[in-house]
């Protein structure tokens, strides 16, 4: 017998989201989503701003707890919503991907490194050097793939 849904759970189509997407990211009461015409639509919490996305052509969306962050068309990054720890602040230069989390966000450069940025409570934003082929950011963590195929994790320890 396979997995069954609660009874309360039900699909919603939130309002003005029609249309085709190619990728969607889950965040802490908000959500946003790739459109198929590159743009980014958002929707739900919008305590911060965290639903309200700018304009322009996108790659690449991730959201955070009250912030979301996208790689734009040109290969820079865009973060918006709420910017109490420095979350919002993205760095400048070219990047191939974009990972935001609770209070911090990190993102992997042109050249493979990763920068990140925002909360550094746990060390979460202190990237480890070397070459990487992707970033992914938690609460208190984050955690990258190497080049050589290995991972890399940092901030808080969290149980295996």
């Amino acid at each position: 017998m396979g997995p069954t849904a609660h009874p309360a759970a039900q699909a919603l189509q939130p309002p003005g989201l029609e249309g085709e997407f190619s990728a969607v990211s889950a965040g802490g009461d908000h959500s946003c989503g790739l459109r198929a015409d590159r743009t980014v639509a958002c929707w739900g919490g919008n305590r911060m701003g965290e639903a309200v996305s700018p304009g322009g052509e996108f790659a690449a969306v991730s959201t955070g707890l009250r912030h979301s962050c996208a790689l734009r068309a040109d290969s820079a990054v865009a973060c918006w919503g709420s910017n109490s720890m420095g979350q919002s602040d993205a760095p400048d230069g070219e990047f191939s991907a974009v990972s935001a989390g609770g209070r911090h966000s990190c993102a992997l450069r042109a050249d493979r490194t990763v920068a990140c940025w925002g909360n550094n409570v746990a060390g979460q934003s202190d990237a480890p050097n070397g070459e990487f082929a992707a970033v992914y950011v938690g609460e208190l963590y984050s955690c990258a793939l190497r080049a050589d195929g290995t991972v890399a994790c940092w901030g808080e320890a969290f149980p295996l």
